[in-house]
């Protein structure tokens, strides 16, 4: 069952970390056309990207399901 979780909890972990990435990139992309529309100016950069602390989270999540997929008794501390 904890095997089971574990990999749950992956899982979930890369597609909504892939989801949200893909949504921030589209808001930017909604932003540049919205700001090329009012300022009728093309060169305009955006730097956004999501957190560091995003992708921190993501890989203790993924760190987390990895362990519950491991058994016990095969990690050496």
């Amino acid at each position: 069952m904890k095997k089971w979780i574990g990999v749950l909890i992956i899982v979930q972990t890369i597609l909504f970390g892939m989801l949200i990435i893909q949504l921030d990139k589209m808001t930017d992309t909604i932003t540049e056309v919205g700001s090329m529309i009012v300022t009728k100016d093309g060169d305009i950069a955006w730097g956004g990207g999501l957190p560091t602390t995003d992708y921190i989270l993501f890989g203790i999540l993924i760190i987390l399901g990895i362990y519950l997929v491991i058994p016990a008794d095969k990690i050496k501390w």
